[in-house]
């Protein structure tokens, strides 16, 4: 933007300031002509008002009431041009214009006023075309910064340092993912509050506020009309449209990143939720068999398994995307049912995951319903899913499983899991039997088919494998329910 400075050095003795000029520079936002004694009406601040003084009579009180309403209304300056009505610069309006700390400018005869105002158009395409180049410039570094081997953190600084402020991508949550400089990291966690406020206002609401002496864009990343994630920058104020429009490509390049890096995420976790599949099917040897197929890291020996029933306000692919980017490199095995998601995990991190559900509680993910077996081997998830899925249909919202202390349930679950490890005779059915008959041995050897000493051998096998007492009742009843939720007795 032209200022009076400039337009002084460019214009030499055909426009000389009348004293000295504000220290500050002064934009001049454009040259306007007018002789009426109130031109405030065609003004709107900011302008170069060129005048002969034909309306000012001299009287001191007028020209201080002329210098004032200039002022008010925010006018760079007054151009006086000497020659037709004035030969010198009346002292009524220098003391006004001093008076009131309006700038006053003389253009001398015989320069013409069309001399200043071409002055001022061709400062302002000078200014435009260098505007042009610079916001240029800063687009091809953008562009170079995605090309870059982490790219997303790339255009996060570039974006920064072409504003000549800062910039942060936030998680769907407001969560500071990168910011640069990182020492804005306090002011981007400032954000958070507006974007709860965007996230009800759907995935293209935008927001410009100010923050301290500077202005703030967020901007969401969406992809299919899911938000994933948020662009904040700030700068000092007022952000200009150059600036503004650097934002709006930024995003662009980070959302088709992010899509890029979603893409490779998704392919992954389709094969491992392939893997998950059949082990929940009962083929956790096709399950490692495809993990060796695939080049990556089958299902841990040691594991649990998760089932989560989400409430309508939180997606499925919500879950699994902040998972995915809460530890990207400890895997998670997810599949998805049309009642719940169900994430098997490495034992060690069952307590981490229920504990971040815990976090989700106060936001989207309020009503969650959860359970959590105990920890096991790949072969015992058909048995444990179907146990944890009667278990999550009388589970209560909100009120997540404990993950230290198993629960009776829990205690039932793993003892069946014993029971069905052991591979020299089938204890599980001589379990089911004697519980269906109420330990009544001459009933349930007949059932089974073998003499009753074999069933008492099998019984006091099974009890020496589960360390409790098949009479005591609490162990029974519960130990009953499990295979009954198994689909064993």
């Amino acid at each position: 933007m032209p200022t009076l400075r400039g337009l002084c050095r460019a214009l030499g003795d055909d426009l000389v300031p009348e004293g000295e000029l504000p220290p500050e520079e002064v934009e001049v936002s454009g040259v306007h002509v007018s002789e009426l004694a109130d031109p405030t009406p065609y003004l709107s601040g900011g302008e170069l008002l060129l005048t002969t003084g034909m309306a000012l009579t001299g009287h001191r009180a007028q020209a201080r009431a002329y210098a004032a309403r200039l002022k008010r209304l925010g006018v760079a300056g007054l151009g006086l041009g000497l020659g037709p009505i004035h030969d010198a610069v009346p002292s009524s309006i220098s003391s006004a214009c001093e008076a009131t700390g309006l700038p006053l400018l003389v253009v001398p005869a015989p320069t013409p006023f069309l001399v200043v105002a071409r002055a001022y158009w061709t400062q302002l395409a000078e200014a435009g075309q260098a505007e042009l180049n610079a916001s240029l410039g800063a687009q091809r570094d953008l562009v170079r910064a995605a090309t870059q081997r982490d790219p997303v953190s790339a255009v996060v600084r570039t974006l920064a340092s072409a504003v000549e402020g800062w910039a942060a991508r936030l998680s769907p949550d407001g969560d500071v993912l990168e910011v640069w400089p990182r020492s804005r990291r306090s002011t981007a966690r400032q954000v958070r509050h507006e974007i709860e406020r965007m996230r009800g206002a759907g995935p293209h609401s935008s927001a410009t506020f100010p923050l301290g002496g500077e202005d703030v864009v967020v901007q969401p990343l969406s992809r299919a009309s899911r938000v994933i994630g948020f662009v904040a920058t700030g700068c000092p104020r007022p952000m200009r449209r150059p600036d503004r429009q650097l934002v709006l490509a930024a995003c662009s390049l980070l959302t088709l990143q992010l899509d890029q890096r979603h893409q490779a995420l998704s392919r992954a976790r389709v094969q491992r939720a392939c893997m998950l599949r059949l082990a929940l099917a009962g083929h956790p040897e096709a399950a490692r068999a495809l993990a060796g197929s695939l080049g990556v890291a089958g299902l841990p020996d040691r594991c649990r398994l998760l089932g989560v029933a989400l409430p309508s306000a939180l997606a499925a692919e919500d879950l699994l995307d902040r998972w995915d980017r809460e530890a990207p490199r400890q895997q998670l095995w997810m599949v998805e049912d049309e009642d719940a998601v169900w994430v098997l995990c490495p034992a060690a991190r069952a307590g981490e995951l229920l504990q971040d559900l815990g976090t989700m509680l106060r936001g989207p993910a309020a009503g969650v319903r959860a359970v959590v077996g105990p920890p096991c081997r790949p072969s015992a998830l058909t048995r444990q899913r179907l146990v944890l899925g009667a278990d999550l249909a009388r589970a209560l919202p909100d009120h997540l499983p404990p993950t230290e202390r198993p629960s009776s349930a829990e205690r039932a679950l793993q003892q069946l899991q014993a029971l069905g490890d052991y591979d020299r005779s089938d204890l599980v059915g001589a379990v089911a039997v004697y519980l269906r008959h109420r330990g009544h041995w001459e009933e349930s050897a007949a059932a089974l088919g073998v003499h009753r000493n074999t069933l008492r051998h099998r019984i006091s096998t099974a009890s020496q494998v589960l360390g409790a007492d098949l009479d005591e009742p609490d162990t029974a009843s519960h130990l009953w329910l499990a295979m009954r939720a198994a689909g064993v007795a």
